[in-house]
């Protein structure tokens, strides 16, 4: 039973976090999730949880491309949580050519003149902070998400508004791209990439990806271990060469039929329906099966002595901080090489898998130091957002 004392200390804990919060401006988070891709839903549910714990009375919002969406998937984290598109809309309807995007963004912010803007705009002016979250989305694949930079870096310089980015995969960096990029980077006020690769392009501090920070918070992470096989598959049904696919299904199959009972392997998808692709021929009623909703709902499906097969980063880094064996595909070069290679430079001991023909089926291994080494990352992401947001610890 705890305490008395302890109970007042937390009381008063709570009251001082409180009164700070409230005494705080509006706190702003730039995200990719909505859509839904787990990874990027479970980065964001993990800052607004530990918003919520630590500056509950704070006004939140959440910039996302879907925040119809958003709206449902964090309803239970930020007691105070609001949901637009304001940043993602206005890059996502501008011209092509960055100089004109940029001009674009710039003149709206400053000027205002477009109902459909000025609304969102307008509170943007008044945020204390926006913080753009960690991810893969900020790079040369999409440039059309170069326009939430433009405003970030415009509504710091023009109205003070503090600009950080904490989590960032900035590989593929390439000719226009990196060049444009390079210096509005700089005028941030802090900004922390996940790789080695993006930090050295541009300068930038080296940290990890933002998911990390779950670790830190008390949401459970993983669901309960009776309702998870030994054995895992998510190979992605987006982003690889469709001329891969035979060997890909090749590999699935060999994966299924290491099991003594291939109708115990379990499947996820990370983005529905896509993630299917390679699914589909083995999933039936007899077979686990874990879509995204009942992830979201249940917990991530992965446990010591665990064996996986994927390509999706984030289940490479979560399956094997809960001490889970597993083997990895590269589903694009220059891209999800850097992002796996970022865990297993932090010491997964994760398999890299080919999927050539020649390539066989890699054996999943891990390291049994990782779990304590992914918790260990949690709580000094947990210290950096203390300090991001100015918070008491």
């Amino acid at each position: 039973m705890t305490s008395a004392p302890l109970r007042l200390a937390r009381r008063l804990r709570h009251a001082v976090r409180a009164r700070s919060s409230r005494a705080r401006g509006p706190a702003y988070l730039v995200s990719a999730c909505g859509q839904p891709n787990f990874g990027d839903e479970f980065i964001t549910r993990a800052w607004l949880d530990w918003l919520a714990e630590h500056q509950p009375e704070r006004e939140v919002w959440l910039d996302t491309i879907e925040p119809g969406r958003a709206a449902h998937l964090f309803r239970d984290t930020h007691p105070r949580l609001k949901t637009t598109n304001t940043l993602w809309h206005l890059a996502h309807t501008g011209p092509a050519d960055i100089d004109e995007a940029v001009e674009r963004v710039q003149r709206l912010l400053r000027e205002f003149g477009s109902p459909r803007f000025d609304l969102g705009l307008r509170e943007l002016r008044r945020m204390e902070s926006i913080h753009l979250l960690g991810g893969g989305y900020i790079n040369s694949l999409w440039p059309e998400n170069l326009g939430v930079i433009a405003a970030m870096t415009t509504l710091r310089t023009e109205f003070g508004v503090r600009i950080f980015a904490t989590g960032q995969g900035l590989m593929p960096a390439e000719g226009e791209v990196r060049d444009w990029l390079m210096p509005r980077l700089r005028e941030f006020d802090f900004v922390e990439s996940r790789d080695a690769e993006s930090a050295e392009a541009f300068g930038i501090t080296q940290g990890v990806d933002d998911a990390f920070l779950a670790f830190a918070n008390g949401r459970p992470v993983y669901a309960a271990e009776d309702s998870i096989p030994d054995s895992m598959i998510l190979v992605q049904g987006d982003m690889f060469d469709s001329a891969h696919d035979p060997e890909l299904a090749a590999l699935v199959r060999g994966f299924v039929a290491r099991a003594d009972d291939a109708s115990s392997v379990g499947f996820a998808e990370a983005i529905p329906p896509d993630d299917l692709k390679f699914a589909a021929e083995h999933v039936d009623d007899r077979s686990p099966f874990f879509p995204f909703i009942r992830m979201w709902d249940e917990g991530f499906p992965a446990k010591p002595g665990q064996e996986w097969l994927t390509s999706r980063f984030h289940f490479h880094l979560l399956a094997a901080a809960a001490g889970a064996k597993g083997a990895f595909l590269n589903a694009k070069p220059g891209y999800y090489d850097v992002k796996h290679g970022s865990l297993t430079a932090l010491g997964t001991g994760w398999t890299a898998q080919g999927f050539a023909p020649e390539a066989g089926g890699a054996e999943p291994s891990a390291d049994a130091r990782f779990p304590a080494v992914a918790r260990r990352l949690g709580r000094h992401k947990s210290r950096l957002a203390s300090r991001l947001y100015r918070a008491p610890r």
